[in-house]
């Protein structure tokens, strides 16, 4: 499937992306700004510390003390540094399903055990109760996506505070995947890591602004979990780069252009999504309810259980590229990114719908044989 998705064939609509698009134009004119007359104040060393400039502007963007960010080379890292820093062989995770892989394949690879818990379609939304019945006596780590990936579908803080207490309760950490929560204007702060030390927040450039060159994530955690995956990162983890972490300083010193420029997009987008997808529901072609909060979404399709082959299918006959639900544990799902500029938007949500509805008329079988 990732070869699929990255073939690059020409007219392909991507409708697999997990972000919005990267804005080359303004990150050009921050280069452009920035280093006019030599290299900025913002160039500082990022050996065995943060970059300074981000830090400080990181705390202010989320509400959190500078000493409660720790900066890292994008959230997969971040993912890696919290399983390899607070985790041991033979522990066990407690992961969402559908969710993306990522995590318990990670866990794997450091001995980490995973076990699973549904989020319930059509909301995906999460049950504090649904949660704990789920955990193992050796579980050491919850771990959620919010906004969810696949589906964006959104948890109030109320409900993580309240999750995150009754695990603190029971000596087990909550992992909070936040990379899209910058996408819902109103989803305010998060959790505040001096009143819930068993929570880790992490988050990117990557996703909050399309900005995946510049490497920059960053942890959000209390002073103590912090201290020990400072210990740890200082051992193992040598990759962030002085120059890209000084662009990403630089960026976040213009966050607010950034933001806007994701907004309009976002608010330009969704509107379209939600005419294609409603006038699809009303096709039966996927089922109705889809929530449209972050940059993807996630229908369930009608009559369609091998969505892997479909994908495929669209792909080579109606050119236009989605992420099948075999990939999130949920057969029978698509994922479909929406942060795409209005024209390629309503070309490739076309597409699909039409792809679709040859694919039901004709037979998938025949198309799969």
């Amino acid at each position: 499937m990732i070869t699929l998705m990255r073939s690059g064939t020409p007219g392909t609509v991507p409708l697999f992306e997990s972000s919005v698009p990267e804005p080359v134009d303004m990150l050009a004119e921050v280069i452009r700004n920035a280093f006019r007359d030599g290299f900025p104040d913002s160039y500082k060393s990022v050996f065995m510390r943060n970059n300074p400039d981000i830090s400080e502007r990181l705390a202010a963007r989320y509400g959190v003390p500078e000493e409660s960010i720790l900066c890292t080379t994008g959230a997969t890292t971040a993912v890696s540094m919290i399983y390899t820093g607070l985790l041991s062989p033979g522990d066990r995770i407690l992961v969402e399903t559908p969710g993306f892989d990522i995590f318990a394949n990670m866990a794997r690879d450091v001995g980490v055990e995973a076990d699973f818990f549904r989020r319930q379609a059509p909301g995906f939304g999460i049950s504090v109760e649904g949660v704990l019945d789920a955990l193992q006596p050796d579980t050491r780590m919850v771990v959620l996506t919010n906004l969810h990936n696949p589906s964006g579908a959104y948890v109030s803080d109320e409900t993580l505070a309240e999750l995150a207490r009754a695990l603190e309760a029971r000596g087990v950490l909550l992992l909070l995947d936040e990379v899209y929560r910058d996408y819902l204007g109103t989803a305010g702060p998060g959790l505040d890591p001096r009143q819930h030390e068993n929570v880790l927040r992490i988050s990117s450039l990557t996703k909050i602004f399309g900005l995946s060159t510049l490497r920059c994530g960053w942890i959000i955690a209390g002073r103590h979990l912090l201290r020990r995956l400072r210990d740890y990162s200082e051992r193992a983890d040598f990759n962030v780069s002085r120059l890209s972490h000084c662009v990403a300083a630089e960026v976040l010193a213009r966050a607010d252009k950034f933001d806007a420029w994701r907004n309009e997009m976002m608010a330009t987008a969704r509107p379209i999504a939600a005419t294609a997808l409603s006038e699809m529901a009303e096709q039966r072609l996927i089922q109705a309810g889809v929530p449209l909060l972050g940059c993807t979404c996630f229908p369930q399709l009608v009559g369609v259980g091998d969505t892997r082959s479909l994908s495929q299918w669209l792909s080579a006959k109606h050119g236009v590229v989605v992420v099948p639900g075999e990939c999130f544990g949920a057969p029978g799902y698509l994922r479909i990114g929406y942060g795409l500029p209005p024209e390629r938007l309503t070309e490739g949500l076309g597409r699909l719908s039409r792809g679709l509805a040859e694919y039901r008329a004709n037979g998938q079988k025949r198309h799969s044989a």
